[in-house]
């Protein structure tokens, strides 16, 4: 069975970790991995490894920004 399953990165004191999972989860994510205070130039992010171990073939893999698009 195919699963949506989420991921994003907060990397401010300022970013609410706890409202980016719940937009993922709005947007209809099964499950959803963060990572908290990982600089974008870091390449081993845990969550991201942990959410790439737990893709299978036919998920879907919705990625949530770390910043929000400036107007």
């Amino acid at each position: 069975m195919a699963h949506e399953v989420g991921y994003t990165r907060v990397s401010k004191r300022e970013q609410n970790p706890d409202a980016k999972e719940a937009e993922l989860r709005t947007a209809g994510c099964e499950r959803a991995f963060v990572d908290h205070g990982e600089s974008s130039r870091v390449a081993d992010r845990p969550q991201w490894l942990a959410c790439l171990d737990y893709l299978r073939p036919g998920d879907t893999l919705k990625v949530r920004p770390a910043r929000s698009p400036r107007r």
